[in-house]
């Protein structure tokens, strides 16, 4: 069953949003969640691992944080899938990794090496090169 069979379908123009509104959110909440991830990570980095170290994790916001981050990343993923083909979607998800770096960089203050900028070029270029594909040349081996 299709997202769109559920009322009678959208109309192409606002089927096509969504799918960009949906490309758009894998990345972001990708993003969400390693934010998440580190602030929790900050956040338990002076307890010793072990029942207190639980014990605290279960009251971090930033964990709970976490957790809905990873739902939401779950269930839009299985959307996008149910809606395009893989080939489409999965490129779109590389983008959070060029957001994880920029996010490290700006608000962590992590360095990021040239190699890393370069690979991150290279993420845009190859993920504009599949973007201008023309459908023919998507079902092409």
């Amino acid at each position: 069953m299709s997202l769109w069979t559920q009322h009678g379908g959208p109309t192409i123009a606002r089927k096509r949003l969504a799918l960009v509104c949906l490309c758009v959110a894998l990345p972001v909440l990708s993003l969400g969640y390693q934010i998440a991830a580190k602030q929790t990570a900050l956040d338990l980095s002076e307890v010793p691992f072990g029942w207190v170290w639980f014990a605290r994790l279960v009251h971090l916001h930033w964990a709970w944080a976490l957790l809905a981050f990873e739902i939401a990343s779950f269930a839009a993923w299985m959307t996008a899938l149910s809606e395009m083909k893989l080939s489409a979607a999965f490129p779109m998800s590389a983008i959070g990794y060029v957001l994880i770096i920029l996010t490290s960089w700006v608000m962590y203050r992590e360095p990021a090496s040239a190699a890393q900028v370069a690979g991150g070029a290279m993420i845009l270029a190859g993920i504009w090169q599949i973007g201008r594909a023309t459908p023919d040349q998507e079902d092409a081996p």
